[in-house]
């Protein structure tokens, strides 16, 4: 369902407490496993003693709890409102909660200071999003193959034939540069919080070039796309561009696409990542991240079909333009019969749907119109 089903944040920076203790060695390795999500990566953890579930977002400056979490014991919700911007850069004032100690591991951390809002995917998964505040103070090994992801506060060796990327470090999020069309980008955040490989605001003066020849010889892969944010939900038309080549330190990097969109900022999503790479080492302490190419880098071609359970009914979010004769036939907004052969009350509500759309991973999707037309919609590769 496209991106509908992209989860991504980029709160605002503000100081939080919190650092490492509980370590009696200085160099222990602890290791959990992990799942992946509707492309947020999930490991088990504890906040106050309380079993949770945390979303591993180097993207946010600072842990997102939701509304369950003060019946759970994991928070208290005290503290003056602060403002929180999310990934459609809407702006609102919500509270903050403390926790006690948040343990990962044999990690622990004290005094940890959260914003508290219902976003509604981590509401209805009942996730914890584990930010920058915390990630920061540890270095990470994350082993895509395996499903295994280790910490420790001392960096992780790698192999010379690593990919090593620089980074630098804003209010405790990591930023790369970037080029490409021959250009250089400063500022591009690794956030692990957004699903997809590279995304780029489409009006950024020194593309608009590279955005016209695409567009003319019918490569630039447009589509309406919607995104979920912390406080919003936004759709807007994007296109996604294969980009020969991206250099990233000494590194190159090619036919990597590019999601190019009017609202975002530039970032590197966790896509980019597990697909180019079998582990990634994220060493914090020594500013660099590594990356372990895979022996062959296979592309997943998406569904660009986007269902969204409002008010009771189902309601056509995402499509591309023009790449199959059946995207003229569904328009955004409209009301559908069924998904997949599931009507809106086959479930008992939003929570219900965003679950069973997040494990649901159709090879084909099947729209069924209020008149009864059938479409079916089956992963485009991108030209």
């Amino acid at each position: 369902m496209k991106r509908f089903l992209i989860v991504f944040f980029a709160l605002l920076a503000i100081k939080s407490g919190g650092t490492a203790k509980g370590q009696t060695i200085s160099d222990s390795v602890y290791s959990l496993p992990f799942h992946i999500d509707a492309g947020l990566l999930v490991f088990k953890g504890q906040m106050n003693g309380v079993e949770t579930d945390f979303a591993f977002d180097t993207g946010a400056s600072i842990g997102l709890a939701n509304s369950l979490a003060e019946p759970a014991e994991r928070l208290k919700v005290k503290g003056k409102k602060i403002k929180m911007r999310d990934s459609n850069k809407q702006v609102a004032k919500v509270p903050t909660g403390l926790t006690k100690e948040i343990q990962i591991g044999g990690i622990t951390f004290p005094k940890v200071r959260s914003l508290v809002n219902d976003m509604a995917y981590l509401y209805c998964m009942d996730y914890y999003l584990l930010g920058s505040d915390i990630i920061r103070q540890l270095n990470w090994e994350i082993d895509f193959e395996n499903s295994v992801i280790r910490f420790s506060k001392t960096p992780f060796s790698v192999e010379n034939e690593w990919k090593t990327i620089p980074v630098y470090f804003f209010n405790k999020r990591p930023f790369v540069t970037v080029k490409f069309v021959g250009q250089e980008f400063e500022n591009v955040l690794i956030d692990t919080g957004y699903t997809q490989f590279f995304s780029f605001p489409a009006k950024n003066p020194s593309i608009q070039d590279f955005l016209s020849m695409k567009d003319s010889l019918g490569l630039s892969n447009p589509d309406i796309s919607s995104s979920m944010g912390a406080l919003s939900f936004q759709t807007d038309s994007t296109r996604t561009i294969l980009v020969d080549s991206l250099q990233i330190g000494e590194n190159y990097f090619g036919g990597i696409p590019v999601s190019f969109e009017p609202i975002t900022g530039p970032k590197l999503g966790i896509g980019f990542f597990k697909t180019l790479g079998s582990s990634l080492v994220i060493n914090n302490s020594e500013s660099t991240y590594h990356l372990r190419m895979r022996e062959e880098v296979k592309f997943k071609d998406p569904i660009q079909v986007g269902v969204h359970y409002q008010e009771g009914k189902l309601v056509l979010m995402s499509k591309s333009i023009g790449a199959v004769p059946q995207d003229a036939l569904l328009n955004i907004g409209e009301e559908i019969e069924a998904v997949n052969g599931r009507r809106a009350e086959d479930f008992a509500d939003a929570c219900d749907f965003m679950r069973w759309s997040f494990t649901n991973k159709p090879k084909t999707m099947t729209i069924t119109k209020l008149d009864g037309t059938s479409l079916v919609f089956e992963p485009i590769r991108l030209k």
